[in-house]
């Protein structure tokens, strides 16, 4: 009898930094673009409580044009890129390092608490500055608008509304993390070849987001 050949091994194919790197640039591209309309519209709202989404939306496409559903695009994509690349990169770096320090559970919360807090504090300034373009709706540009903020509040101003953006982003960066790794450290150990599916990571960011 013919020996029987040995079952194939399965082959696990980790992602580089760079390729994660792609990934999430090209993600947030995608996501800056393809919800600019509504987070201009909200902020718009905001500014006229009275007037629903759909007027808000019917007023800006008559008196402003099509367009103007993306203002504020540019800063937009000079905050999402790159501060998705670093926030990841400082998260996965300090996991890594605390981890030993601290253990599995709990290096994921500082992890992500400390690299919410810098990309935060980093690009408060664009965030301003998008939101003012998308609330205005004035033509003018990213450095015409942060000159003018500037003018009237000096350079400080830029970081208006950072302390709220801190309390509002950091407590969330810390339990998703912390859930979503707890979740991804509990579907390698029933899986067969010990490994994390991709339904597996997406079902657990998305419980993980939800709770936080």
């Amino acid at each position: 009898r013919m020996p029987r050949a040995p079952p194939p091994r399965h082959i696990s194919i980790q992602p580089t930094r760079a390729e994660q790197a792609a990934s999430a640039s090209t993600g947030a591209v995608l996501t800056s673009v393809s919800m600019s309309p509504l987070e201009v519209i909200k902020v718009r709202q905001q500014a006229a409580p009275t007037l629903s989404m759909r007027q808000v939306f019917s007023r800006m496409i008559r008196e402003e044009g099509t367009l103007s559903l993306w203002n504020g695009l540019r800063p937009t994509l000079l905050m999402n890129v790159p501060s998705t690349v670093i926030y990841l990169t400082v998260y996965e770096e300090g996991r890594d390092r605390l981890t030993p320090i601290a253990g599995g559970a709990w290096a994921p919360l500082g992890a992500g608490g400390s690299a919410r807090a810098l990309v935060t504090s980093l690009f408060s300034p664009l965030e301003l500055l998008r939101t003012r373009m998308q609330a205005t709706g004035s033509s003018d540009g990213l450095g015409a608008t942060a000159a003018r903020v500037v003018r009237s509040g000096g350079v400080g101003s830029l970081w208006t509304g950072l302390g709220a953006s801190l309390w509002r982003d950091v407590p969330f960066s810390c339990i998703y993390w912390a859930l979503y790794e707890a979740l991804r450290r509990r579907a390698k150990a029933t899986h067969p070849q010990g490994e994390v599916t991709t339904s597996a990571a997406f079902l657990a960011g998305a419980a993980a987001g939800s709770v936080a």
